[in-house]
């Protein structure tokens, strides 16, 4: 019998796998959610072990001590990946400018419709 955490997380490998964003500002918006993703990670993993990490069961004190480590290691991840979003927007500011605020008849510049100009 397998840990129902172990179904959920190929769930989300699933989900994973058929991952198709129509758009970087999309993209851009999953990356954001990247940190409540690995809090939720740590979460799971903390009550899946609550009673490893008290010390309600009679395991040895280096396996309760590892599991806190690979905890709080996910938390430290989860902390680094909120710097994603403004990274995100920083580095593309002006793209995101043109989504939010595209010029009149925008779609002129688009790549395709100027395909013909390239390196000129």
């Amino acid at each position: 019998m397998q840990a129902r955490i172990i179904e959920a997380s190929r769930e989300m490998v699933g989900s994973a796998l058929m991952y198709n964003p129509e758009g970087m500002m999309q993209i851009g918006q999953d990356m954001a959610s990247l940190p409540e993703f690995l809090q939720n990670l740590a979460k799971s993993i903390q009550a899946m072990t609550r009673q490893v990490q008290e010390g309600d069961t009679p395991m040895d004190p280096a396996i309760v001590d590892m599991v806190k480590v690979i905890h709080a290691g996910i938390l430290k991840v989860a902390h680094e990946a909120e710097d994603l979003k403004p990274m995100f927007e920083n580095y593309h500011a002006d793209d995101i400018k043109r989504i939010r605020q595209p010029r009149r008849n925008e779609q002129l510049w688009d790549v395709d419709r100027n395909r013909d100009y390239y390196g000129r």
